[in-house]
């Protein structure tokens, strides 16, 4: 009786246990079948994933220049004409602190003074009618009129209501090669920065097979591949495609900057490309080997120690995405994850009215300096622990600055509680106070913006509620003014 229900049990094990063996050993004979295709795909990432990290660094280059012309840009803006001697200064300090190996300071009739303090006219150069119209903007320079240097030349303008001078940063186009990390792929790669319609700008062309002349598609054997590679460019997507010219096939990848219309191209021979392929696939059927014998021999152990370290995993994980979404100072948000949670909110909510308020400490610089640093970050800290509580948990609060907050508020329903929150935010500020020991009263200049009313994306919003926090500073800070009042 007993054997009889050993077997019976034996039975009850066996059959849910072959079932899972043969549902195994069917799912890796498919797994072999396609494990070439994934090899490739695993590859193509790897290009992308380059492509991308040089895009990223050649963007975080320029945007770094960038931001150190503004905050010039801004304190130049505050010096009148006749204090030319720290206009000089503040050219030097730029030329200084940044990659530009030549910074101009323009008026709009073409004259201008460089880092040297010496006196330039860009008057009769090919460029200047495209610094007219006193736009911010970045330009590629075969010849940047002084040096014969070819450059990426960043514009921006001095004032904002009214521009009457620029500041010019240029940026040498050769120091894109210095990005790149030499030995990750074989002798034959090359590295390219390109426009839309695949003029090469600057680049490590490694092989003088490829792609002679000044353009990447110059012949190119597949003309229905490029037009679909310019079309998924021209629209601001990335990719990996196989083309070939006349000697040699190429794997490109090409991922867009983010700054006007170029795009970094990464390109390995074809052959190369396959041969990481094969060596991936050899790896992954090793590992698949060891893998099947540890499946059968430990199946049990291996499937309740995948759901621990499963649960753990995504404990840690939570931990860890909300330690980086976290502004140490304060406990509120830091700067990406306010922006990245308003933005879900609006793709969540394209119609549901929202009010997103921007608010500087006013004089807070002069907090530091009279009051000392720890002080400031004791005005920072109380400031947030403050305002936290005065909203509620759903409302997204972050600080996206030194002392600059942003408060959204969801699902405000009328023009009544936009009001309404309006008046208790700028209460808010009339019984603050800082400081354990010295009770501090700080104030605050704020810019509120209505979504979807004056914006409906989270770019366009944030500037319209930075328009109005400049309105509150002319209005003589300690002010909340709303984008669009002119009141």
């Amino acid at each position: 009786m007993r054997d009889k229900h050993t077997r019976k049990v034996a039975i009850q094990w066996m059959i849910p246990t072959a079932i899972l063996l043969i549902a195994i050993v069917a799912m890796f004979v498919d797994f072999f079948k396609t494990s070439s295709k994934s090899a490739q795909v695993q590859v193509e990432r790897n290009f992308s994933s380059v492509s991308e990290g040089y895009a990223s660094k050649f963007q975080e280059q320029l945007m770094s220049m960038q931001t150190s012309g503004r905050t010039v840009a801004a304190v130049i803006q505050q010096h009148s004409e006749k204090e030319l001697g720290l206009v000089e200064e503040f050219v030097e300090a730029l030329y200084d602190k940044t990659d530009a190996y030549m910074v101009i300071m323009t008026d709009l009739n073409g004259r201008g003074i460089n880092q040297e303090k010496e006196w330039v006219s860009l008057y009769d150069i090919d460029y200047f009618e495209q610094l007219q119209d006193g736009n911010e903007r970045y330009i590629h320079l075969e010849n940047d009129g002084f040096s014969g240097k070819h450059a990426f030349l960043s514009v921006l303008p001095i004032g904002k209501k009214e521009t009457k001078a620029l500041l010019l940063l240029y940026y040498p186009t050769d120091e894109f090669s210095d990005l790149i990390k030499r030995g990750e792929f074989d002798g034959n790669a090359f590295y390219a920065v390109t426009d839309t319609t695949g003029k090469i700008i600057e680049g490590n062309m490694a092989t003088e097979t490829v792609f002679e002349g000044d353009n990447l598609w110059d012949g190119v054997a597949d003309e229905k591949e490029v037009r679909r590679i310019q079309n998924r460019i021209a629209n601001g997507n990335g990719g990996v495609t196989n083309v070939t010219d006349s000697t040699m096939s190429f794997r490109l990848a090409y991922s867009p900057i983010g700054i006007n219309d170029w795009y970094v191209v990464v390109g390995v021979s074809q052959e190369y490309a396959k041969r990481l392929e094969r060596q991936v696939w050899n790896d992954t059927k090793v590992m698949v080997y060891k893998l099947l014998i540890a499946i059968f021999v430990f199946l049990g152990v291996v499937i309740v120690l995948n759901i621990v370290g499963k649960i753990r995993s995504h404990e840690e994980n939570r931990d860890l995405a909300d330690k980086a979404d976290t502004d140490l100072l304060t406990d509120l948000n830091n700067k990406l994850a306010t922006e990245r949670k308003i933005k879900e909110y609006m793709k969540e909510h394209p119609d549901e009215q929202a009010l997103m308020f921007v608010l500087d400490i006013d004089n807070f610089k002069k907090i530091n300096d009279t009051m000392g640093h720890a002080f400031g970050d004791e005005v920072i800290r109380t400031l947030g622990h403050q305002i936290r509580g005065e909203f509620r948990v759903s409302d997204i609060i972050g600080r996206i600055g030194g002392d600059e907050f942003m408060i959204f508020l969801k699902n405000i329903k009328d023009d009544a509680l936009v009001e309404q929150e309006a008046n208790r935010v700028a209460k808010f500020f009339s019984n603050f106070r800082a400081g354990e020991y010295v009770k501090y009263s700080a104030t605050a200049s704020i810019g509120a913006a209505v979504y979807p009313r004056d914006a409906k994306d989270f770019e366009s919003l944030y500037k319209a509620a930075d328009k109005a926090l400049y309105k509150a500073k002319e209005r003589g800070k300690n002010q909340l003014a709303f984008y669009g009042d002119d009141k």
